[in-house]
């Protein structure tokens, strides 16, 4: 069994690394500032007087925001100096700074940093979304679902639409949507039209059971590996079958078509119809499309299955393989836990649209940073009951402290090394699932 775990270890690696982290974020920053006239919402004016708020530090202020109120925070990063800036006047920053700066800064800051690790020669990319709860005060159209959760009162949030590097813990690419109009297949195909790194393996949940997405990967270049409805579902496999109540491993191919004649209806086995309300991209002119995939059924429990569709080899990848590099997907589940607990993307500082996009893709950029330099540490083996990782709640509060500060200390590895939990394999809870709702201003002190 493949089990993938963010280990760690001592000496002086970690604090060169930090370092080196560190000082390549403020180089990204420091690119931005030269050419600041084109991240501001008015180039004219905005961030052109030598103020408290300079557009640089600005940058950095909005990545190392805590949890608590505004006023607290601006405590905290200015010393509890007398001379600490208002919140208006951060705000009033802020404001003039378009929402994609941080979105750019995110993809520079990755493409200066990105180490990727590669399994059998791919980049294993977990792709998924998460919905993000926003204040109520902010209604419309795309982020405002009206009726949500068999309730009359609206719901306003955003749905992150991520690629997560499974190998290194950290977020490839990110599409925002508003809850309302989210699409996290529309959101994939345009992730896979982006995405110009080395060979990848895109693994995801059964949200993402679409031929055309499929497709796409397949004609990039790329892998796929999805899992989808059970044979007994009203999925896209009670048209690929009849298939075997069992585990099996096939290669299914049909010809995808978007006629309806007597001799389409009477071979099932040869021909899939497209309705005019299912997309698909790769028609052109003629009517008929030559599909193949590999259909794998395994056995989770003793009458339960679990179905993947992938383009990926048999002769390369087997069923345990295929078994094993679906389980590894939680990992984004866990970074999403860690995103918006650990790091405070639940705790949002704003009520303004292009504000909260600020500190989306700000706290994403961090926990990038965080895991790039927690990738370098091990922990010291000894005999013990469990295998161990790090305490990453530790860890990303140390870092992010020591973010603030001009120079790093040599023990930030010894301390981030001694934060250390349990490994519990196979340990299963029931998932609870309840309403969401945004974090309110109100539980913070000014």
């Amino acid at each position: 069994m493949l089990f993938v775990y963010k280990y760690t270890v001592t000496g002086g690696i970690l604090v060169n690394n930090f370092k080196h982290m560190k000082k390549t974020l403020k180089q990204c920053i420091h690119q931005l500032d030269e050419s600041s006239s084109l991240f501001v919402i008015n180039p004219e004016k905005d961030f052109t007087r030598k103020r408290k708020h300079l557009f640089g530090s600005t940058l950095m202020n909005v990545l190392l925001l805590e949890g608590g109120s505004l006023k607290d925070e601006l405590y905290k990063l200015f010393g509890y100096d007398l001379d600490t800036p208002t919140v208006s006047s951060f705000i009033q920053a802020r404001d003039k700074i378009k929402p994609d700066t941080f979105h750019i800064l995110f993809n520079l800051f990755n493409v200066r940093t990105r180490k990727p690790k590669l399994y059998n020669g791919y980049r294993l990319l977990a792709v998924d979304g998460s919905t993000l709860p926003i204040t109520s005060e902010i209604k419309d159209k795309k982020a405002t679902i009206q009726k949500a959760n068999n309730s009359d009162k609206p719901f306003s949030a955003f749905h992150l639409n991520t690629s997560y590097d499974i190998l290194e813990y950290t977020y490839d690419d990110v599409i925002l949507q508003g809850q309302a109009v989210q699409d996290e297949r529309d959101a994939l195909n345009k992730m896979v039209e982006r995405y110009k790194g080395d060979k990848a393996i895109f693994i995801a949940d059964r949200g993402y059971e679409s031929i055309n997405s499929f497709e796409k990967i397949h004609l990039s270049g790329n892998k796929y590996l999805v899992r989808v409805k059970d044979i007994h579902s009203t999925g896209m496999l009670r048209s690929f079958g009849p298939f075997l109540d069992d585990e099996f491993d096939l290669i299914v191919k049909r010809t995808l078509t978007t006629k309806q004649t007597n001799e389409i209806k009477a071979h099932p086995e040869i021909y899939k119809f497209v309705p005019q309300n299912q997309r698909f991209d790769y028609f052109e002119d003629a009517p008929f499309y030559d599909f193949e995939c590999r259909v794998v059924r395994f056995k989770i429990t003793e009458d339960t299955y679990e179905c993947i569709v992938t383009n990926l080899d048999k002769d390369e990848f087997s069923m345990q393989d295929i078994k094993e590099l679906y389980h590894l997907r939680w990992e984004i589940e866990t970074s999403y836990r860690e995103l918006k607990y650990d790091l405070d993307l639940n705790t949002l500082h704003s009520k303004k649209r292009n504000l909260i996009e600020q500190e989306i893709y700000a706290k994403m950029l961090l926990y990038n940073l965080c895991s790039r330099v927690t990738n370098g540490i091990n922990i010291s083996k000894r005999k013990r009951k469990y295998e161990y990782q790090l305490n990453y709640v530790r860890a990303f509060h140390i870092i992010r402290e020591h973010l603030k500060k001009t120079k790093a200390p040599s023990y930030i590895c010894d301390v981030i090394a001694i934060e250390i939990l349990p490994i519990r394999r196979d340990r299963q809870n029931k998932r609870k699932l309840k309403p969401k709702a945004p974090v309110s201003f109100n539980y913070r002190f000014d």
